[in-house]
């Protein structure tokens, strides 16, 4: 065997694990691109529930956002108290 079958070999052998690599690459961005659509999705509906929600429910929806506001200001408050 001549080294021009030698380095014929070894470059298809390359070429075709390359391949494989770039197809198992295609495979999970596929898979990936997937998953952020799903969550796009998911994000979407949350989105219009939440809409629908607050849109049904204006007073109480006010009132758990000022409830979690005052939530976060302890919270934050207490911490910068410890720190100092």
């Amino acid at each position: 065997m001549g080294h021009s079958d030698l380095y014929s070999q070894a470059s298809d052998a390359t070429k075709a694990s390359l391949e494989k690599v770039e197809a198992a690459a295609r495979r999970r961005i596929d898979r990936l691109a997937d998953s952020v659509d799903d969550m796009r999705h998911q994000v979407s509906r949350m989105s219009d529930r939440t809409m629908g929600y607050v849109h049904d429910q204006p007073v109480r929806s006010a009132l758990m956002v000022v409830a979690a506001g005052a939530l976060i200001y302890g919270l934050v408050r207490m911490i910068s108290s410890r720190s100092h």
